[in-house]
């Protein structure tokens, strides 16, 4: 099999010289056809480009909360854990990634920080939104548009979702399409109409991919258009 190959935007585990991945996410890549690899922090502009040049698809993956300061707002008391090194890293390769119209995926925090890349912003803090359960557990019920690309993805119009965050967009950026809500009116995902294949869900969707249709189509979605 002609694997593409899938770049990944990821947690440090102590400001830059450990990176740190779920394997769920090179689980779900492996398993929908990709190979993951994770990428290093970097501001050199060359290997931003050669990075953006090179892979076929891209994953902004979950994490820590995104400095309000990219999307105007000061820090409120509720927003913690910002990483500043993976912040810059990942504006400068969503805006090197992006022009070449690969197909990108973003997933909790990942699909907060393309939205704020593309000029959306965010609510610093919402309650309800993290469950006491294990993360493979389904526990959020989430409405999906009609004619959006998540429905012709799923061809569903109610899914359950796992839901571990309290941070989500509150309004989308240039170019993105409300694609699904919560039960409290809270956008869940998204795609962009300006781009062949960009899409954002608020779950974690790599946690079930195993066990679950909806999970299992995202990514192969995601995977079949990076061939």
């Amino acid at each position: 099999m002609n694997r593409p190959i899938i770049a990944l935007m990821v947690s440090t585990a102590d400001q830059d010289t450990m990176m740190a991945v779920n394997k769920d996410y090179l689980n779900a890549i492996w398993n929908a056809g990709g190979i993951g690899v994770v990428l290093p922090y970097t501001e050199d502009r060359e290997q931003l480009k050669e990075f953006a040049e090179n892979f076929d698809g891209f994953l902004f993956c979950g994490g820590v909360d995104i400095d309000p300061s990219y999307y105007g707002e000061e820090i409120k008391p509720e927003t913690k854990n910002i990483c500043s090194i993976r912040d810059s890293f990942e504006y400068a390769m969503f805006h090197e990634c992006f022009p070449t119209n690969k197909p990108i995926l973003g997933i909790c925090r990942g699909e907060q920080v393309i939205n704020v890349f593309l000029g959306g912003t965010l609510h610093q803090h919402i309650d309800g939104h993290v469950q006491a359960e294990a993360r493979h557990k389904q526990t959020h019920h989430v409405t999906v548009n009609k004619c959006s690309m998540l429905h012709r993805l799923l061809d569903k119009e109610e899914i359950m979702t796992n839901s571990f965050h309290h941070q989500c967009v509150k309004k989308l950026g240039k170019g993105l399409i409300c694609d699904a809500v919560s039960e409290d009116g809270y956008i869940e995902a998204y795609h962009s109409d300006e781009h062949p294949f960009c899409l954002g869900v608020q779950w974690h969707p790599e946690s079930y991919h195993k066990t679950c249709e909806t999970s299992s189509k995202i990514f192969a979605a995601f995977i079949n258009a990076c061939k």
